[in-house]
């Protein structure tokens, strides 16, 4: 199952923050994962042919709250980090669609700040990983049909 993880530094959840400054994570969740949903790339057995990145209906998402978490040291500046990971047995998910995504949900969260007066900002990263699945990786699915 595909999972997009959102990291937030702590303080940027309490509501004070988003008072002060419109900062809404789930808000911006919510866009990424509708980003992640709208997203197509080439059918490997029709090229011609467009099909989704994901199903929606396996996406798991989430709010990572990260506490002391600095850039370079400064207690004054924070960043966000937003990790999408799908399994890699999609055909068609190439390392060059993984980094498509990847840019796409960037472009995402630089316009959802872009207008909000929060400070101390200093770095959005956004990872998308191929899950190998032949590398540790298991789901409850997996575990129930080998039982």
């Amino acid at each position: 199952m595909p999972h997009l993880r959102l990291e937030v530094p702590e303080e940027w959840l309490r509501e004070e923050f988003r008072l002060a400054t419109g900062f809404a994570a789930k808000k911006l969740l919510d866009r990424l994962v509708e980003t992640l949903v709208n997203l197509r790339m080439a059918n490997p057995a029709n090229a011609a042919e467009m099909v989704p990145l994901i199903n929606q209906s396996n996406l798991k998402h989430a709010i990572v709250p990260l506490y002391y978490a600095h850039t370079g040291g400064d207690g004054e500046k924070r960043f966000l980090h937003a990790t999408f990971a799908a399994g890699n047995d999609t055909p068609g998910r190439t390392a060059a669609v993984r980094a498509n995504a990847a840019r796409v949900l960037g472009e995402e969260i630089d316009k959802f700040m872009a207008d909000l007066p929060v400070r101390g900002l200093a770095s959005v990263t956004v990872w998308v990983q191929d899950i190998d699945r032949d590398r540790g990786y298991s789901t409850t699915a997996e575990r129930k049909r080998r039982k």
